[in-house]
């Protein structure tokens, strides 16, 4: 995915790792505004109930393109492990939207930019509208921060897999969204290399800079 992160070799600051400790909080879930989504949304509405996640639960595309599955399959494959519900990705021909999370790119969305999305939850259903795909996967990333933070566990768990009611808008003030992995003064391996990206990519960061070179120093 060209637009999940750009990745430039450039010396920077490197963010603080204390961001990642705040991917959980104790809000109650049918209070929208309250929740901890970061980073902070454009504008939240709150309307007071939520919609839950249940084992008929599925990714509804409204149209259809390689790029858009590949997205739902994404959020599809995070939600699985730990509600050990099917999630299964179908189009908007095939099924009502009653239960359901509706994926839908529309030229009504430019407003929002590039990255920009719109995320409608009833009780009924979650509607995730944007311009490009770009923006539905940051929306991804914004469903998965108002789950309970058990969501992001590898095994099934017991949990109210509820999400506030509510419409959030949201895009990023800052096109350049950056943060900085030394691997010139030290080794990683691809695998943390990976997990480091897919845990900026959370918190909507889009690019990376590699530091890779320092004196002798070369990777």
């Amino acid at each position: 995915m060209n637009y999940r992160l750009k990745i430039i070799a450039l010396k920077a600051s490197l963010l603080p790792a204390l961001m990642l400790l705040a991917a959980s909080c104790s809000n109650k879930p049918s209070d929208l505004a309250r929740q901890a989504v970061i980073p902070k949304p454009v504008s939240v509405v709150s309307t007071g109930g939520y919609f839950k996640l249940e084992q008929g639960t599925s990714v509804l595309l409204k149209g259809d393109s390689p790029e858009i599955r590949n997205i739902a399959a994404f959020l599809a494959d995070h939600l699985r492990p730990a509600t050990g519900f099917p999630f299964q990705i179908k189009t908007t021909r095939e099924n009502k939207a009653a239960g359901n999370i509706i994926f839908t790119l529309s030229n009504d969305s430019v407003r929002l930019g590039e990255e920009g999305y719109s995320l409608s939850v009833t009780t009924d259903s979650v509607n995730v509208c944007a311009k490009n795909p770009a923006g539905l996967f940051r929306a991804v990333q914004t469903i998965r921060q108002l789950l309970p933070a058990e969501i992001e566990l590898g095994t099934v768990q017991r949990a109210g897999w509820q999400i506030p009611t509510g419409t959030i808008s949201d895009f990023p003030v800052y096109p350049y969204r950056g943060t900085m992995l030394d691997v010139s003064r030290h080794f990683f391996k691809p695998d943390v290399l990976k997990k480091y990206i897919d845990q900026i990519a959370y918190y909507k960061l889009n690019y990376l800079h590699l530091h890779l070179s320092d004196d002798q120093g070369w990777r």
